[in-house]
């Protein structure tokens, strides 16, 4: 393929590293820099998608996103664990990753956000901001590494912001009393109860252990407890902080999903799953639900 050479003069750009307040003046020499003559024209309009994070104790954060075809340069812009902001510019063409020193980082979680810039002069003609990704460094989890049901089941955990939860939906068949939940109900009878009761996804009984048990409303306000000790069911300003902590409602589900799909013989979700990253571990799976008429 022809390429021709790109050459530019030195630029001063204000970087602000990510441990340091103060803004600093780094100089930065860009000199023939080889463009494929067939590139793309940057499109101010389009923002950087597929954000990933990846953290590796003694090296640091490794911060990946899809390149937007004909951008320049990016700017970072991240919150720190004590809630302060920072911005870092990085000039590369299609730059699509950026590695954050350990040493440079403090133990906590970060968010952070990209933009991409389709020009090297101000105001840069940069593209809309990205939606948020997470990364947490250097503190050992609070959450225990499994818990264990009356039944005897094992589930795994994951902590998300500062809260723990289950990665695996419950299969447990007994209230922490020990009296049995109902399960096997029939449509109607299931429509007609006001006591708790369980069920299993499409009613296969194989599918328990992949997709755990269905509980009814009654079950999760019982007074006898349905959680192990120590754990209850969420509530929803819970859930609100989770989906808040993962950038709000209309991405949290795709960080919460676990990935791939039936057709391709990667997952457990309908084609095309297409967002779903499950960057949280929360891996939530395709487990069903059963109406309160019974179907």
């Amino acid at each position: 393929m022809s390429k021709f050479s790109l050459d530019l003069e030195c630029i001063f750009i204000r970087v602000k590293d990510f441990d340091v307040k103060q803004l600093t003046l780094v100089l930065l020499c860009l000199s023939a820099v080889s463009v494929p003559l067939s590139a793309q024209v940057c499109d101010p309009s389009v923002a950087p998608t597929g954000l990933t994070s990846t953290y590796t104790p003694g090296t640091g954060a490794l911060l990946e996103w899809d390149a937007v075809p004909g951008s320049i340069g990016v700017q970072i812009k991240a919150t720190s664990p004590s809630g302060s902001n920072v911005t870092r510019r990085i000039i590369g063409f299609e730059r699509d990753q950026f590695l954050v020193p350990d040493v440079l980082l403090t133990p906590g979680t970060y968010t952070w956000q990209v933009q991409a810039a389709c020009r090297t002069i101000p105001s840069f003609n940069v593209t809309p901001i990205s939606t948020s990704n997470n990364f947490t460094v250097g503190v050992g989890s609070s959450c225990p590494a499994t818990v264990t049901d009356l039944d005897g089941n094992v589930y795994t955990t994951v902590e998300i912001g500062s809260q723990c939860w289950t990665a695996e939906n419950l299969k447990v068949e007994r209230d922490r009393n020990g009296d049995n939940i109902p399960s096997g109900l029939s449509n109607s009878a299931w429509q007609a109860t006001t006591d708790g009761a369980s069920s299993v996804y499409n009613g296969v009984a194989a599918n328990k252990a992949t997709y755990g048990l269905l509980y009814n409303w009654f079950t999760t306000i019982d007074p006898r407890g349905l959680c192990p000790t120590g754990w209850h069911v969420p509530t929803d300003l819970e859930w609100t902080r989770l989906t808040d902590f993962l950038g709000g409602e209309s991405v949290a589900g795709g960080a919460m999903k676990t990935t791939g799909t039936l057709s391709a013989g990667t997952g457990l979700w309908q084609s095309p799953n297409a967002l779903a990253t499950n960057s949280s571990g929360y891996s939530g799976l395709p487990g069903g639900f059963r109406f309160n008429e019974g179907t």
